[in-house]
């Protein structure tokens, strides 16, 4: 049975991260085509073309790809959602010392070598001050979460600030009240995100509102994973994902926080529905189909934390290379130039745990 739980969760990280690399690779494509190669996450740098891509309302249109395909649309939230359904109340201290060396050295690590990417390009386009290089990236950092050329890393600090509020909260709960914190959490969590989105989306720093989604979310992984199963569930998230697939998904970026379709509102629920449908579906997978069909991505969702570092850096340096060398006529081919890098990417960190997995299979066996 835990071999199981692990297979259905490897399968679902590998699914996820595996569409969140084409997503960020299909939104670097409409971004080139679009607005050459400015990033249109940062709004100053374009106000004359702000509208085109987020209105006052906080919508935005072609730069998010889960409006082309929304049917994993919760690939963020389930990545929060995981988290909690493995949470486990800890000394304070402990659970510092241990969330530091797994998600704060990784954010750190590919922090640095994100920044010395961005001087080296800096130089390149001659655009290299001490302003570039300090007060625009420490700017970045403090209102986005991360530095120029590897903004992915966000989602690691943000985890970590979440998973440390929750355990300094929990840690003095006694065990039985603490299904109640946590729904206290998810509410707290979930409104505040949503007043952030309706009054300040623009104002504050972008963890401020991300934290607060990604609490929701967290808690509420925490709360339902163990239910996820159960009829009374299950058949109404179905219910709910299918409606969602005929009437349209409320399509929420969860790192700006801005709403490219449907009711902000819905979000979370339907993000729900998916998560547990999608879950069930990865348990049905390592249940009824042969590994062999599958194995692929068990292994990417092995490797998924690697993977999930390293992609930014390259969507981020291949779109800068191209505009250092003004390769224009290559623009349309965007897509396909860092779906390749990614093929050997995933290629090179799954290798080692293609043979690992290989050697874990025989043993089991």
């Amino acid at each position: 049975m835990n071999s199981q739980r692990l297979k259905y969760i490897d399968l679902g990280a590998g699914i996820m991260i595996f569409w969140m690399m084409i997503g960020h690779a299909i939104m670097t494509q409409f971004r080139a085509e679009l607005f050459g190669f400015w990033d249109v996450t940062d709004l100053s740098l374009i106000p004359h073309k702000t509208h085109a891509v987020m209105d006052d309302n906080g919508h935005i249109g072609l730069a998010n790809p889960n409006s082309l395909f929304p049917y994993l649309h919760f690939f963020m939230p389930w990545f929060f959602y995981k988290s909690g359904q493995f949470y486990k109340p800890n000394a304070i201290i402990t659970f510092i010392i241990k969330d530091a060396q797994k998600l704060l050295w990784q954010f750190l690590v590919w922090s640095i070598v994100g920044y010395v990417m961005y001087i080296a390009f800096c130089f390149a386009f001659g655009s290299f001050t001490f302003h570039s290089v300090t007060y625009s990236v420490l700017r970045k950092l403090f209102l986005e979460g991360a530095i120029e050329i590897n903004t992915p890393l966000w989602f690691l600090l943000t985890l970590f600030g979440i998973r440390q509020v929750v355990n300094i909260v929990c840690a003095r709960v006694p065990e039985k009240y603490i299904v109640f914190v946590f729904s206290v959490l998810l509410v707290v969590g979930y409104l505040f995100s949503y007043l952030t989105f309706l009054y300040n989306h623009r104002l504050l720093p972008l963890w401020v509102a991300n934290g607060a989604a990604g609490l929701a979310f967290f808690s509420l992984g925490y709360i339902a994973h163990k239910y996820e199963t159960k009829w009374w569930l299950l058949i109404p998230c179905l219910l709910g994902y299918i409606a969602c697939c005929i009437w349209g998904f409320p399509v929420v970026s969860m790192r700006t926080n801005t709403l490219s379709s449907g009711l902000y509102l819905l979000n979370l629920p339907a993000c729900f529905a998916g998560i547990v449908v999608f879950n069930f579906v990865c348990r049905m997978v390592v249940r009824l189909i042969p590994q062999l069909w599958y194995s692929p991505f068990i292994l990417i969702g092995r490797k998924a934390m690697i993977l999930y570092v390293i992609h930014g850096l390259i969507y981020g340096s291949i779109i800068n290379i191209l505009e250092l060398f003004e390769l224009e006529s290559i623009m349309p081919y965007t897509l396909w130039i860092i779906l390749f890098f990614y093929v050997i990417l995933i290629f090179f960190t799954c290798n080692t745990s293609k043979r690992n997995f290989a050697y874990n299979e025989i043993n089991n066996n």
